[in-house]
């Protein structure tokens, strides 16, 4: 059974999410039938550079035939270089343009790119290249220079949330509102690290309510979250401790926990200082609960407080032999303001 990442990847142009700036030169392109013989398309991983390499192909040579497509990670040496140098002098049978797409380009070697560079310098007419990289920095000066240079950016959160939404609807499943404008939110702008946590979640149910998303995607609850906090504020250490002791008892990773919820307690600080939820990854149905959590005196004095103590445990704990004990130490200061 096909991923959803594979499932409801884009095949055309308008399915395409977060690019316009490229897809708009691209179709440009076509349309005048002004291609360059070398591309580069960089950026983060899951931004659509493959993708749009693959609409790209298929669109130059009007849907006829198929792209060569190579993996770098596997075929960085000169040898395979000079085989594919070798093979991109003799024209494609069943297209118009012979099309390779080098994914993850940057892990080519030194050797391997120096190979390129004649071919690159003088590329057949009819043969295109497009090197997909996460890390131009990695391709050497002499390429970069004679392609044509593309950055995909990260997607923005609120065109990942419309996506999900529209996949959630048309795969049936229920309550993902709220979901897909947390994982819009975590997936750092990623669209296919965005639909395989979606999968996740619909791995362990079709029902998206949040505390299922949550649990799916291996996050602890908002409620032991925002129950921790508020009581470190309120100054209950004995709750504070019993908390602590019900995460560790489950058999659950403390140090993990403490770094979620350091990210947790940046969020708030930031919807603090920004007064918008939107600058943080809390569902927007949470937002009366931030406002019960910072319903104090200086709350971002204090909030940057917690920040500082939390950055200091978690380096406490890198190496720590009793790293529950260390835990509950710092949490006891925090309650007592230390």
């Amino acid at each position: 059974m096909e991923s959803l990442a594979v499932k409801w990847r884009p095949h055309s142009w308008d399915q395409v999410v977060g690019q316009e700036s490229a897809v708009k030169i691209l179709k440009q392109q076509i349309k005048t039938k002004s291609y360059k013989n070398a591309y580069i398309f960089s950026g983060a991983s899951g931004s659509g550079k493959t993708t749009c390499a693959r609409i790209f192909a298929e669109e130059i040579n009007n849907h006829v035939g198929a792209p060569i497509e190579i993996d770098a990670a596997s075929n960085n040496g000169v040898d395979n270089v000079r085989q594919i140098s070798d093979n991109a002098n003799a024209r494609a049978l069943d297209s118009e343009y012979k099309i390779y797409i080098i994914d993850e380009a940057h892990s080519l070697s030194n050797q391997a790119w120096n190979a390129f560079l004649k071919t690159i310098e003088e590329t057949p007419k009819y043969t295109i290249f497009i090197f997909c990289t996460t890390d131009s920095q990695k391709i050497p000066d002499t390429i970069k220079n004679r392609c044509m240079r593309f950055n995909f950016t990260r997607i923005p959160a609120y065109q990942i949330k419309s996506r999900l939404e529209y996949v959630c609807q048309q795969e049936g499943y229920e309550n993902y509102q709220d979901a897909c404008d947390y994982i819009s939110r975590i997936c750092k702008g990623e669209m296919r690290n965005a639909l395989s946590l979606l999968e996740t979640c619909a791995d362990y149910s079709t029902n998206f309510a949040i505390d299922n998303v949550v649990q799916a995607i291996g996050n602890y609850s908002y409620d032991t979250y925002f129950n921790l906090v508020n009581n470190i504020i309120d100054g209950n250490i004995d709750k504070c401790i019993d908390i602590i002791s019900a995460i560790y008892s489950d058999g659950n990773d403390l140090g993990y926990f403490i770094n979620s919820f350091l990210d947790f307690v940046l969020d708030i600080t930031k919807y603090i200082i920004c007064k918008d939820i939107q600058v943080t990854k809390f569902p927007l149905t949470l937002e009366e609960q931030l406002k019960f959590a910072t319903n104090i005196n200086d709350a971002s004095k204090y909030y940057l407080y917690i920040v500082d103590k939390l950055l200091e445990l978690k380096n406490m704990i890198k190496n720590d032999t009793d790293i529950k004990s260390t835990i509950e130490v710092m949490i006891i200061q925090m309650c007592r303001l230390i």
